[in-house]
């Protein structure tokens, strides 16, 4: 790599870590380019060279997030008998992540065009995460594990019951009582869902 590029490459890294620093804690809207400029040590002419805008930059994090987790899922579930066992794994780390951008992503929907490039760029984050775990649950219930509910619901359900949970644990207990937690959540949800309760 040249010493040109490598550098470009050094000045998006703090462009990223800055915004990300910065949007979890001043939100999407109280974070203006300039403050991100500032945090990174770059002229907005460095910024815009990498990120077409703000909304560019923020779904760029998304998209490096996402994808960041679910290298660690499919890690995990490399390891995993049964789809059960998925489930568990998928609730631990579920207790474990960070959605450092979690109150910015709300001001983000409700203050970016529902049109807009990014918003569909946003909305494609979503929908394959959503497929992603879906594909999970599908097979539970291919493989006679989970009951024979459909595969959307159920997956909309799983997901907003350990995103609530993560929302939640975050400010009121620590991360071992946390992990307690996911474990038994995931637990008496498999009552609900597990083949072998019909």
């Amino acid at each position: 790599m040249s010493k040109r590029r490598f550098e470009g490459e050094q000045t998006k890294l703090l462009i990223t870590n800055s915004a990300m620093g910065l949007f979890s804690r001043k939100g999407y809207s109280g974070a203006s380019i300039q403050d991100i400029c500032s945090a990174a040590g770059c002229s907005k002419g460095n910024l815009y060279y990498h990120f077409k805008s703000k909304e560019d930059l923020f779904v760029y994090l998304e998209e490096q997030s996402y994808a960041e987790w679910w290298r660690e899922l499919d890690r995990l579930f490399s390891s995993c008998r049964t789809v059960t066992e998925k489930l568990y794994a998928y609730g631990q780390f579920s207790a474990s992540i960070e959605r450092s951008l979690y109150s910015a992503e709300r001001e983000f929907i409700n203050t970016v065009d529902a049109d807009s490039e990014a918003m569909q760029r946003f909305k494609e984050i979503v929908t394959k995460n959503f497929e992603k775990t879906q594909k999970f649950i599908c097979e539970g219930i291919a493989d006679g594990e989970f009951k024979n509910e459909d595969p959307s619901e159920l997956t909309f359900i799983i997901m907003s019951f350990f995103a609530a949970l993560n929302h939640y644990a975050l400010y009121l207990m620590d991360n071992e009582a946390g992990k307690d937690l996911f474990r038994k959540a995931t637990t008496l949800l498999l009552h609900g869902i597990s083949a072998g309760n019909e």
